[in-house]
């Protein structure tokens, strides 16, 4: 195995590892969250998270996986964000919504939601190099 698959195998399963762990995360927030208040935005926050791994098994485009996991990121923060100004709106500690997102942001799954695009990003970036180079050695 050459260091360029090395590099992409290791980067491809830490891509795998964020998206099972935001998975599972999801799926833990299903028996804690409250579905009566907000619905949709509850539901939202349940179903990205957990569409996370399945997208990493079944998508084999590497651009159409790594749009599918920015708009899960982009989503899974943008709804986990609405939740937690909610909560702290209703016990009066809130400072604004900027503090609010980036709060957010440092929480682990969302923190895992966008490793997964860095690591796919760099995955595809990795087998783009090496499949270029073995093209080039190829013609000689």
């Amino acid at each position: 195995m050459k260091m360029n698959e090395a590099l992409w195998v290791g980067l491809r399963t830490a891509s795998g590892v964020c998206s099972l762990f935001v998975s599972l995360h999801g799926i833990y927030q299903i028996y804690g969250l409250d579905f009566r208040v907000d619905t949709l935005v509850s539901t939202t926050y349940v179903v990205l998270p957990i569409a996370s791994f399945f997208i990493f098994l079944f998508v084999k485009a590497p651009k159409r996986e790594l749009s599918l996991h920015a708009i899960v990121a982009i989503s899974y923060l943008s709804t986990f964000s609405i939740l937690n100004w909610r909560t702290c709106a209703e016990l009066g500690y809130c400072g604004s919504i900027a503090s609010t997102v980036f709060a957010t942001l440092k929480i682990k799954p969302v923190l895992a939601a966008f490793g997964v695009i860095v690591f796919s990003f760099a995955a595809s970036f990795v087998d783009a190099h090496r499949i270029q180079s073995a093209n080039h050695t190829s013609s000689k």
